[in-house]
């Protein structure tokens, strides 16, 4: 089984924008919760597709990862 760092970011298997704009600024999912506030099961859940951050959790989240609230969503 491969030995891997657990503190440091990786993508699993997601590419979301959320994911893609975290693992550029370098951070886990547990390092933007902390920044932003809230639990890292949120910053998975809104990774995944699963939830959509509130409006006051996207400005943290846009703040956090230095974009414009638009970027967080896939606007297809």
């Amino acid at each position: 089984m491969p030995e891997y760092d657990r503190s440091a970011p990786r993508p699993r298997g997601n590419d979301s924008p959320i994911t893609r704009l975290r693992l550029a600024k370098g951070l886990t999912q547990a390092q933007l919760a902390e920044i932003v506030r809230c639990r890292q099961v949120d910053i998975s859940l809104w990774e995944n597709g699963v939830r959509q951050p509130s409006a006051k959790s996207a400005i943290k989240l846009a703040h956090a990862l230095d974009c414009q609230m638009e970027e967080l969503y896939d606007m297809e």
